[in-house]
């Protein structure tokens, strides 16, 4: 059965009397006023996941300790810590291509055209650099390097045919997704000296921030296997036990960060490094904990923050 549409005044109701959700932070006006004017309930509840419920007595399946403020807090949070991703992938993006550009630059078998051609056997993309044509800001160079053979199909929509390309990487690069550049630099560099790098986990984290999504909304053991490079870099670092490491990386949020933050240590350089060092220590010393007596009592939390503190700590 489909669940009935809700005004804020019927929402706080219910979540009030059937989840269990107090409100000694903030009112029920106010928490009303929220959800009118600031966020919407689908998202802001998605953090309750975090919180257990009771499951005995009259109080069964009302949740445990769990104020509306505090999931005011932790979307908060969460939309600052998906600031931060986004600007340090950015970082990444921009020293990925750099370190690709200068090997590519020495390398004396290649001429800077041919690892395009042999990157676009092994990946189709002719699709996503079609419609990329008409944009603002790589438009240009598409029309420039690329020439398109197509028709329209007995559906009416265009079809290519053929795909000419005459295009050097330091242009393919600047036209290319996140995405394909970590396909490019896996491509590349498999055939020569491998650079171990994790990047997947970086792609699949930048695409959820980019695509707004919750990060921190469910944060219990799960079931993602870390593999060898990531587990090395999280053992060495000072305070974190084999079982804390295990139990963390597992869990698919906190594995990807961290493995964000390990690629944004070796790729990055030193400058800009050092720049967003500080504004991220701000971000897990000061936000992060502004309202530390909200989770006095939510071990989950605090434990995760504990170890995502040890890994920043650790680099910053």
């Amino acid at each position: 059965m489909d669940k009935p549409k809700l005004l804020p005044s019927q929402i706080i109701h219910k979540i009030k009397e059937e989840k269990g959700i107090t409100f000694n932070y903030i009112s029920e006006t106010e928490a009303e006023e929220f959800l009118r004017d600031k966020n919407n309930y689908y998202r802001l509840a998605s953090y309750r996941k975090n919180y257990d419920k009771k499951i005995l007595g009259p109080n069964e399946g009302k949740y445990i300790n769990l104020d509306f403020a505090y999931l005011i807090d932790l979307s908060t949070i969460d939309m600052h810590i998906r600031f931060m991703i986004i600007k340090m992938c950015l970082d990444i993006e921009h020293d990925l291509k750099r370190i690709l550009l200068n090997d590519i630059t020495l390398d004396t078998d290649e001429d800077g055209y041919k690892i395009v051609k042999e990157f676009l056997k092994r990946y189709d993309i002719k699709e996503e650099i079609y419609k990329k044509q008409y944009s603002t800001y790589v438009g240009d160079l598409i029309k420039k390097f690329f020439v398109f053979e197509t028709h329209l199909n007995a559906k009416g929509k265009m079809s290519i045919d053929s795909m000419e390309v005459r295009c050097p990487i330091w242009a393919f690069v600047e036209i290319i997704s996140f995405g394909q550049l970590v396909n490019l630099f896996d491509f590349y560099y498999d055939t020569k000296s491998p650079i171990k790098i994790s990047l997947n986990p970086v792609k699949s984290l930048r695409n959820a921030c980019a695509h707004n999504n919750c990060l921190i909304n469910n944060l219990r053991s799960g079931q993602t296997k870390p593999g060898y490079v990531i587990n090395n870099f999280v053992s060495k670092i000072p305070g974190i036990s084999r079982d804390v490491r295990k139990k963390y990386l597992s869990v698919r949020p906190i594995f990807e960060f961290v493995t964000l933050l390990m690629v944004y240590d070796k790729v990055v350089s030193s400058t800009i490094k050092a720049y967003r060092y500080d504004e991220l220590k701000k971000l897990v010393d000061e936000r992060l904990t502004k309202h530390a007596e909200y989770y006095e009592n939510q071990q989950l939390l605090k434990s995760s923050y504990d170890f995502i503190k040890k890994v920043v700590d650790f680099l910053a």
